[in-house]
């Protein structure tokens, strides 16, 4: 899959870089969406989930872009309330 990455937290949108990334898989209720059109502002730069996980874990490389839509593709272990198909994304939620 290419995804734009972010690297650098001091670089800005300067850093922002087409990269090669390996195909993600669904963990335990999560699901995996092929993008066809995603937002971003530069202000995800400055979030602190950009950079990190709940737990401090470096996420680098990072993909910005909180909103999108795509079709639902696969499914993880006990996701319920969603099927494969179009769906749009926004901060934190996924409609079907």
């Amino acid at each position: 899959m290419r995804a734009i990455t972010v690297r650098d937290r001091d670089a800005d949108v300067g850093g922002l870089t087409l990269t090669d990334m390996p195909y993600p898989h669904p963990a335990e209720n999560d699901v995996i969406v092929r993008v066809h059109a995603a937002g971003f502002t530069p202000g995800e730069l400055d979030w602190p989930a950009t950079w990190s996980d709940r737990a401090g874990r470096d996420r680098t490389p990072g993909i910005p872009g909180h909103e999108l839509s795509g079709v639902v593709v696969e499914l993880g272990y006990g996701t319920t309330g969603l099927n494969r198909g179009p769906a749009g994304v926004r901060t934190d939620r996924l409609d079907p």
